[in-house]
């Protein structure tokens, strides 16, 4: 696995893997910079992985929503994310490191996290699959790093983070259409 410090770059690529479960492959010009595998059915529990380490995303609560972010195999929250009311939220690290999460509403999703200063750090846009084999399921998503913002080890682990985020906020929408449907019949 390639390290964003090592191999600096703006422009990467959230891809299908083909794995069932949907895994994903964040990859740029010179190979892999991370994973992110789902561990159950729901997809509220992920595995990541990058040059760094590797953690688990877990989605927990549905009044008051949350996602925890844990070393794998540990049992300490390392940082937390607190959706707002609009949608939007932060991430909170334990350091006290913390970053704002803005939904985009162009394009068929997309998010990016700011730093403290409010910049954008890390643009992510997802997209659909455009042929006959595709499902209603993201297939990739755009991922732009920040030019004029240097780039540090926990980049790759928030890209991932970006992505199940909007992966997960996806997914929750076609529940909602699909139980809206049902209700109809």
């Amino acid at each position: 696995m390639k390290s964003l410090i090592d191999h600096p770059t703006a422009s990467l690529k959230w891809l299908r893997s083909g794995f069932v479960p949907p895994d994903f492959e964040l990859v740029g010009n010179e190979g892999v910079f991370a994973t992110l595998a789902f561990l159950d059915d729901e997809r509220t529990l992920a595995r990541v992985r990058t040059a760094d380490g590797s953690w688990t995303l877990k989605h927990l609560g549905i009044l008051t929503p949350v996602v925890t972010l844990r070393e794998e195999g540990g049992t300490t929250n390392l940082a937390t994310f607190h959706p707002h009311a609009l949608r939007h939220g932060s991430l909170q690290f334990h350091d006290g490191t913390a970053f704002d999460w803005a939904w985009l509403h162009e394009g068929e999703g997309g998010g990016v996290f700011l730093d403290q200063g409010g910049k954008p750090m890390i643009h992510l846009q997802a997209h659909s699959g455009r042929d006959l084999r595709s499902t209603r399921d993201f297939e990739r998503c755009d991922v732009k790093l920040s030019p004029g913002l240097p780039t540090f080890s926990m980049s790759a682990l928030l890209a991932a983070f970006g992505w199940y985020l909007i992966l997960f906020d996806h997914l929750k929408e076609q529940d909602d259409v699909a139980a809206e449907t049902a209700l109809r019949l």
